[in-house]
């Protein structure tokens, strides 16, 4: 069967973001030391980009490849983001708290 351009290209950017994906189960204790590591480069690699695009002078080709790693790197994040706030919510822990707390709400007393 003879592939198209769009499946090659699909296959290799599949491979290329194979990496992130978080192959421990999220009842697993080992889950949250590869989670935290696909956490840790995704969001490197996102402060790296800035940092190019702030530093260093890009033709528009590099700016615009820039551009598509900056988006891929932000629904990476957002795929591990989601997969932590899941694997909260299975271990039955809430994962959308927004508690301001005042100074009064902290207890001192040891």
């Amino acid at each position: 069967m003879k592939k198209n351009n769009l499946d090659l290209n699909l296959l290799e950017e599949m491979t290329q973001l194979e990496y992130f994906l978080v192959k421990k189960p999220m009842t697993s204790p080992d889950f949250w030391g590869e989670w935290q590591e696909k956490y840790g480069k995704a969001s490197i690699a996102r402060v790296a980009l800035k940092k190019i695009a702030r530093t260093k002078k890009l033709s528009h080709e590099e700016y615009s490849r820039l551009r598509t790693l900056m988006s891929m790197y932000d629904e990476v994040l957002k795929y591990l983001e989601q997969l932590k706030n899941t694997a909260l919510n299975v271990r039955g822990m809430p994962t959308n708290f927004n508690a301001e707390l005042d100074d009064e709400d902290i207890d001192l007393d040891f």
